[in-house]
């Protein structure tokens, strides 16, 4: 039977945490790229309740059953719940100048930066998990 490690709780949540950082570095450019355009307004993501995570991850390691189409003795394992779904919310950085845009620059890059950081934080952690794993089973680390 094989293991379906993203439906680890830890392994979710990292996941999960790692798609909502992806999502918001595409909302901090989308920011950086119209810091010029008059009315723009600033956007971010609402950030990760970590409890409705962490609930998420349990629900995640809860499976259904099903054949699998290979042999009639396997057991196919589906994850019952899918995640990505982020709330965009307007986030001004600072009042609107003259024509209406609501960017700074400086407040962006800072997010930026901060949003890179914690991607690459919860990447060694996975990467870190994957390689406890494969000490724990033996195939090295």
């Amino acid at each position: 039977m094989a293991l379906d490690l993203s439906s680890m709780p830890l392994l979710s949540m990292l996941k999960e945490r790692m798609g909502w950082l992806s999502a918001r570095q595409n909302v901090l450019a989308q920011n950086v790229a119209n810091s010029d355009t008059p009315g723009y307004t600033a956007r971010d993501l609402k950030p990760l309740d970590f409890k409705d995570l962490l609930n998420g991850a349990t629900r995640n390691a809860q499976f259904t059953t099903g054949l699998s189409a290979t042999d009639a003795r396997h057991i196919m394992l589906k994850p019952m719940h899918q995640s990505g779904d982020y709330t965009d919310v307007s986030s001004p950085d600072v009042a609107a100048n003259p024509t209406g845009n609501t960017v700074s620059l400086e407040a962006e890059m800072i997010r930026v930066s901060d949003t890179q950081a914690e991607y690459q934080a919860a990447s060694n952690l996975y990467a870190k998990a994957i390689g406890m794993m494969k000490t724990a089973i033996g195939h090295g680390g």
